[in-house]
């Protein structure tokens, strides 16, 4: 806990300083996008959970056994039974997402009680429960040959304490006071479980949303940080230096995760525009969808245009693609969900072609 127990060391970066004022400023418009997005959002949160549980996955297991997208698909449908430990993991990582974005949840409480059933949930049935239990550590009592064995339950509450002491004190910024909680739960090797990172990403995500970044509701933060994994990984190990002293380098993981944040928040302010546009639109959805298409690179997916409608059913995009494939403007480049499409023209002023054939001016 040598990060919260000597956070009044800290003299703050002036970057970090402006990083953490723009996030603020981008926060503080954080009632305005619930108001204009929350209705027309609420029957694609569960969607939106499960893709926060894929790229969850993908950031922190996916060499370890990686599942298909199209078994990924299928597995956060709750009739679906994993066939091994990696697929249990997947379907643990879903129901935590569903949980989080379940309407009128329980928030999450940061104490021992609700982080180790966290943890455990993302493991059950994955590892023993042996190994998602305490470290043992030796303490000395009363003379210097006399020792016991202590638990690190005890540790982990005492840096709970500490963190919320310091909260109180009103004297650091929130979501600083939250990223050295983290680098502690880092290092302080708390459980017998080898690699604490993914529950240490996890509980940024959960506390992040409890201090109100309301951007993860309709942005996904997992998403954005697989493009970051190499970055994340080299802040925390930056840590690891001088920790024990209490003299960690906390900076380069908390100006991350402004940058992240910050990142997610200009997204949203781009989704609601486009979402205020779409929901003032005369023109028919598939109207809109046709020239989403056109606007799009030549070869396309379905996907991509889920991306810029979410707000538009998947039978609305299918009939959109049916007609364009028989007034033969686009056609498949493949099956499945997955498959891409090209389209057969191009836009006035250019040389029309298609498939190759030379058409003429």
């Amino acid at each position: 806990m040598n990060c919260i127990q000597h956070i009044q060391r800290t003299i703050i970066p002036s970057e970090v300083i402006v990083q953490t004022a723009k996030l603020y400023y981008e926060m503080g418009r954080g009632e305005a996008f619930d108001r204009q997005l929350k209705a027309d959002f609420a029957p694609l949160l569960l969607d939106h959970a499960h893709k926060e549980a894929v790229y969850f996955y993908k950031c922190f297991f996916y060499k370890k056994g990686s599942i298909p997208e199209s078994r990924m698909k299928s597995l956060t449908l709750s009739s679906t039974i994993s066939r091994n430990k990696n697929e249990t993991l997947f379907k643990n990582i879903v129901h935590i997402f569903e949980t989080i974005f379940q309407p009128n949840a329980t928030p999450f409480e940061l104490n021992v009680v609700e982080t180790t059933a966290l943890l455990k949930l993302l493991y059950q049935d994955v590892f023993s429960n042996d190994v998602l239990t305490f470290q043992k550590v030796e303490r000395t009592k009363h003379s210097l040959l006399s020792t016991e064995i202590a638990s690190k339950r005890e540790l982990l509450q005492e840096l709970i304490e500490k963190t919320t002491k310091v909260r109180k004190l009103n004297e650091y910024e929130s979501l600083y006071i939250t990223s050295n909680f983290l680098i502690d739960f880092y290092n302080m090797n708390l459980y017998k479980i080898e690699d604490i990172l993914p529950m240490t990403i996890l509980l940024t995500y959960v506390l992040a949303l409890q201090q109100g970044v309301i951007a993860f509701r309709y942005m996904s933060f997992f998403q954005k940080l697989q493009l970051y994994m190499p970055e994340l990984i080299s802040s925390l190990v930056k840590t690891k230096v001088q920790w024990s002293q209490g003299f960690a380098d906390t900076f380069a993981f908390h100006s991350l995760l402004m940058k992240l944040f910050h990142s997610l928040y200009e997204d949203l302010a781009v989704y609601a525009r486009d979402h205020e546009y779409e929901s003032t639109l005369e023109i028919s959805k598939s109207d809109y969808i046709e020239n989403t298409i056109d606007k799009l690179p030549e070869v396309f997916s379905k996907e991509d245009i889920r991306q810029k409608h979410p707000l538009i059913s998947d039978s609305t995009i299918n009939r959109t693609f049916s007609r364009l494939q028989a007034n033969n403007l686009i056609r498949p480049l493949g099956k499945g969900r997955s498959a891409k499409w090209m389209k057969l023209y191009v836009k006035p002023g250019k040389k029309a072609t298609q498939i190759g054939f030379d058409l003429g001016e």
